[in-house]
């Protein structure tokens, strides 16, 4: 099934590019080509976008509506890899612009058989790599109660996560997880009633899960820094998230490299590079209103922008 994916923050995302027509791009999430497809409206004929996903069905769709233009490129990778890309597919040179649009995708969460969703029932699978063995499942069943709840309170900051990751050891041993409904169900069942109104009580630990085991915030840290050695001076990265753990990175290495310091971190920091490499560009960090009334995945959504300098 061809599952449709809107991108949030389309307009303001593209505007902070900042784009020249003979430039260099790379969409490092590029879904459905939502953001791509703007990008290449605005580009010359010898301007260039590089894409990335790391997603089969993503490659899958670049290839049945982009293969036709010469200026587009699509890797199959983990946009952590953005140096080896870039020097493979631009000869060396730096870009101009880099695209970040963090977290899972339309397509990805509202495809039952990726297990994405717990509003709709399907394996716990929750990789966004299908080449990667390691699905929700076989973790939650190699992982002990420690563990589990560990990720859950990092990743998920979620109040219950031991209760929950005992409940989830408890079902694994009765035979009785398998599907995302089991596990909604059973997380349902660890919550006071009063905890569960305002939000679904699921929502934190399927976030959790999901950003462990397809290692989110480790790649997000790595690609930041190789932003810095691949962008030209006055190129643009524009970071779309979804949750707070994602945003205080993006923040916190804007802050580091724009400041000269780290806001964030309470701890003293040795040696920070006052040769400063970005500046930070102001604009609105959330949705209009009217954005998220067409589209409430939009909520949740900040974006953040930097410049090279």
């Amino acid at each position: 099934m061809n599952f449709s994916h809107n991108p949030v923050l389309l307009e303001a995302a593209i505007d902070n590019l900042n784009i020249i027509k003979n430039g260099v791009y790379v969409d490092c999430t590029f879904g459905r080509g939502g953001h791509s497809r703007i990008i290449l409206d605005k580009l010359g004929e010898n301007g260039k976008l590089i894409a990335i996903d790391k997603d089969k069905d993503a490659e899958d769709y670049a290839q049945n509506h982009f293969s036709n233009d010469s200026r587009f490129i699509f890797e199959k990778n983990n946009f952590s890899e953005i140096v080896s890309i870039v020097e493979k597919n631009n000869n060396s040179k730096k870009v101009n612009g880099i695209l970040l649009d963090l977290g899972v995708s339309s397509p990805q969460l509202d495809n039952p058989d990726r297990g994405f969703s717990f509003m709709r029932d399907g394996p716990l699978d929750m990789r966004m790599d299908t080449d990667n063995e390691m699905t929700a499942l076989v973790w939650l069943e190699k992982a002990d109660v420690s563990e589990i709840s560990r990720v859950l309170k990092i990743y998920g900051e979620e109040k219950f996560s031991y209760r929950i990751a005992k409940a989830i050891k408890k079902s694994i041993e009765d035979n009785a997880l398998s599907t995302t409904m089991d596990l909604s169900s059973l997380i349902n069942s660890c919550y006071p009633k009063k905890d569960s109104i305002k939000k679904n009580p699921s929502t934190k630990t399927f976030q959790a899960i999901r950003i462990f085991i397809n290692k989110e915030l480790e790649e997000l840290e790595k690609i930041l820094r190789d932003c810095l050695k691949i962008i030209e001076i006055g190129g643009r990265i524009v970071v779309i998230s979804f949750h707070s753990l994602e945003d205080r990175i993006v923040k916190n290495f804007i802050n580091q490299h724009a400041l000269g310091k780290d806001i964030i971190s309470k701890l003293p920091i040795a040696n920070i590079d006052k040769n400063l490499k970005l500046k930070k560009i102001k604009i609105p960090l959330k949705a209009t209103e009217q954005e998220i009334e067409e589209n409430i995945r939009a909520r949740s959504a900040r974006i953040r922008v930097a410049e090279k300098i």
